[in-house]
């Protein structure tokens, strides 16, 4: 089937699992009682994924407090007492953890979810990781002091990591490197090379999810200091056209990105996002097809997969829900066109 649809990452907690719109929300359960929460809380994403139509599902996000921090959580050598504060993305500060030594992977990190996952749906499965990038600029590092050396060693982990989550039923593994829209420079250098360590090996579906951050203050504060033309993509679009990455997802829906660069990612499969996660606006289903049509002048149908810009961790709940349904509904106006 053309234009399948599929999220960025990302959906609401329940507001007995964690607080509302708040990114690090700290949990409200503890113990089983946790475990037994976030389990059912990819229940219920899962179930409002598959009730509005969503090809390709995810788990949400639902049992991790962040996308970057839950992975780093589980491995060895950081230190999560003695945080310092750094500038995250050149954009805002946060208290982070510390590398104090040489990192590790005691054991699996988000494998148990995904084949919890895999038991309650048909459907096909895409699963997130932080990149190697992204996770390099979340933490603050006092043992390497290379960003370049943490991110491969970084990419070693997350490789052994993902070749686990394909062995257990993930069918698509997405890396999350928003931090390659800031640092284009390192991407050329060693960010790219990097990424494809992380998914060497792979028989699934690979992605990389590049967007310009959240619906939070601090990146709706960046974009408007970009001007009227977002060109960031431009410098890194042909490093991944060249790359082993096969797909690609980004952001379209309601920002200032030519859509004439998607054509630089020519023989990718183009996760277009299609669903603004910056506001509390549902789209209409038109205004989805329109951003379709405009992408599909640069992506033939068969490349292209309608997505969300982000993920929707902050937004309210029956937010995300009607968003999701917006999401399917314009895909569904842009099949009947083609007649598929």
């Amino acid at each position: 089937m053309l234009l399948q649809t599929t999220i960025a990452g990302s959906l609401p907690k329940p507001a007995w699992l964690a607080e509302p719109r708040k990114l690090w929300a700290p949990w409200l359960l503890e113990g089983d009682l946790l475990e037994e929460g976030k389990r059912d809380a990819m229940r219920l994403r899962l179930a409002d994924q598959e009730a509005a139509g969503i090809d390709i599902v995810t788990d949400g996000e639902q049992t991790r407090r962040h996308f970057v921090t839950t992975f780093i959580e589980s491995l060895n050598g950081v230190d999560f007492e003695h945080k310092r504060s750094v500038r995250i993305r050149n954009r805002y500060d946060a208290d982070v953890p510390v590398v104090v030594g040489p990192v590790g992977r005691g054991k699996p990190v988000f494998v148990e979810d995904l084949r919890f996952l895999r038991r309650q749906t048909k459907r096909p499965i895409k699963l997130s990781l932080p990149g190697p990038m992204t996770m390099v600029d979340t933490l603050y590092d006092n043992h390497y002091r290379s960003r370049e050396k943490l991110a491969r060693e970084f990419a070693a982990i997350l490789n052994q990591e993902a070749r686990e989550l394909e062995r257990a039923g993930a069918d698509v593994i997405q890396f999350d490197e928003p931090a390659f829209n800031v640092y284009m420079g390192e991407v050329a250098d060693w960010g790219m090379a990097a990424l494809e360590a992380a998914a060497a090996g792979l028989e699934c579906k690979t992605a990389v999810h590049i967007c310009y951050g959240y619906g939070i203050k601090a990146n709706i504060d960046w974009k408007k200091t970009l001007g009227s033309e977002w060109r960031q993509y431009e410098s890194i679009f042909p490093l991944l056209a060249r790359s082993k990455i096969d797909q690609v997802s980004l952001e379209c829906a309601n920002s200032h990105v030519p859509l004439e660069l998607l054509a630089l990612l020519k023989g990718k499969d183009v996760l277009v996002g299609a669903i603004d996660v910056a506001n509390d606006t549902v789209e209409k289903p038109e205004q989805v097809a329109a951003t379709i049509r405009s992408a599909m002048r640069f992506v033939p149908p068969e490349k292209l997969y309608p997505c969300t810009n982000c993920g929707m961790v902050p937004l309210a709940r029956d937010v995300a829900l009607g968003k999701l349904k917006a999401l399917t509904a314009g895909a569904a106006l842009v099949r009947l066109e083609l007649g598929t």
